[in-house]
Formats: C-alpha cells, structure tokens, sequence
C-alpha cells in the first residue's frame, strides 16, 4: 500500500508511477499524501507531470491534477498522458518556439490518438492532440485547443472567458466550434474564412477579432492578424 505511488525527479519532469491494481479511491488518498510530501523539495516550481504504469480515464487523471492544483503550490506546466511520442523528450524540445512561450500559457494536456465520435475530451487549460478529431467527437478546453492532423468534431476553446484562445489544425471543417461565448455551426458561412479558398493541407488558426470567428492559413502575418487592436 505505501508503495502504490511512487514519484521519482526525470529530467525537467515528475514521474508519478500508479499501481495498477488497486482501486482509484484509495489511490487517489494516497497520492494526497504523496504530493503533499513532495511539494516540500519541490515548492513552487513549474514542471511536468507524466502518470506511468497505469492506464487513467479523463476523469481520473483531472482529478489528480485538481488535488495537485487545490493542495499545492506546484505549478504544472504540461500533463503527459500515457506514453506519448513527447514522453522522452525535455519541454524545450517540444514543438513550440521556447519555453517561456508555452510556460506562460498555463498547463497543457497531451493526447496521442484519434478522437472518435462519442469521445469527449476536456481539460482545464490547453489541449494539444496528436492526431484526428472525428465528426462526433467533442473537445472543451479553457484554453487553446491544437490538432496536429484533422480537426472534423466539435471543438469549444476558451471556455468562460477566454476570448484570446484559438484553434490550430491541419485541416479546419469542425461540425461545431465555439471560441469564447461565441459560436459558429457551419464554418462555409458563419466562419469569415480569409483566405477566401480553403487550403486543407497547411495548417490553419481560428481565433476572436471584433466579435466574429475568422480562419486563416497559419502564417508569418497571421499573429498580427490577430492582435486586438
């Protein structure tokens, strides 16, 4: 039983190892304890968190990542789920222009994998998929939401009120997006598409400009497109 979590210092992450075997509630009690020792050498440290040899739900792990937020002062940066092809690289080789730029956005969730319909995922902060989102499936994220592939189901960013979240993808046709309190059905006439003709093969952003939804091609001009001005 005391062995059941075991965290361990990786590189520029903390390693959380779960027992497979015995059931969440009492986990869950000692991982309290656990992190709560921990936050003692660690304090208020921005760093990773990777859960290893066992397999959680959504609910499962938003719920360790609440006790860490609710009872420590550690500040998660990103949340690795399962084995990731991240998983053994440090932060400031991860797909973004540094450290400081992703750190400051709060915490982040990685999923490896196709979401298909029924599948919903949600997080508190940003979501990063490492795959295709199909018609069906619904990603709620308080922050930004990116897919690196094809973006076809519901995606709602900046829940409440964040109005500067966007929406990345390779392809952006989602049954449904919603960025704010603002909320587009059909993308071919509620969404002001700037490039006038779709480009499914380049990366292209969704993001708040005076109250409406636009999409554009993910360029060097595209931040400045949407700066509030």
């Amino acid at each position: 039983m005391s062995d059941c979590v075991i965290l361990k210092g990786k590189k520029d992450r903390l390693i959380v190892q779960l027992d497979s075997n015995i059931d969440f509630g009492s986990l869950k009690d000692k991982f309290s304890e656990k992190i709560k020792q921990a936050e003692s050498f660690i304090g208020s440290a921005k760093i990773a968190i990777e859960f290893t040899n066992r397999k959680l739900t959504e609910v499962e792990e938003n719920i360790l990542i609440d006790i860490i937020n609710k009872e420590t002062s550690i500040d998660i940066a990103f949340v690795f789920s399962e084995k990731s092809i991240f998983s053994e690289l440090p932060i400031s080789q991860l797909p973004f222009n540094s450290i400081k730029d992703i750190t400051d956005e709060g915490t982040t969730k990685f999923y490896k994998g196709t979401l298909r319909s029924g599948h919903n995922l949600e997080f508190d902060g940003n979501v990063v998929v490492l795959g295709d989102v199909n018609p069906g499936a619904i990603i709620r994220s308080k922050g930004n939401v990116l897919v690196l592939g094809y973006l076809n189901g519901t995606v709602y960013a900046g829940e409440d009120e964040g109005t500067e979240a966007f929406v990345g993808a390779f392809s952006l046709n989602p049954i449904q997006i919603k960025i704010g309190q603002v909320i587009a059905k059909n993308p071919s006439s509620n969404i002001l598409d700037a490039n006038k003709v779709k480009k499914t093969t380049d990366f292209e952003i969704a993001f708040l400009k005076n109250g409406n939804i636009f999409i554009e091609k993910f360029n060097k001009t595209t931040l400045e497109h949407m700066v509030k001005i």
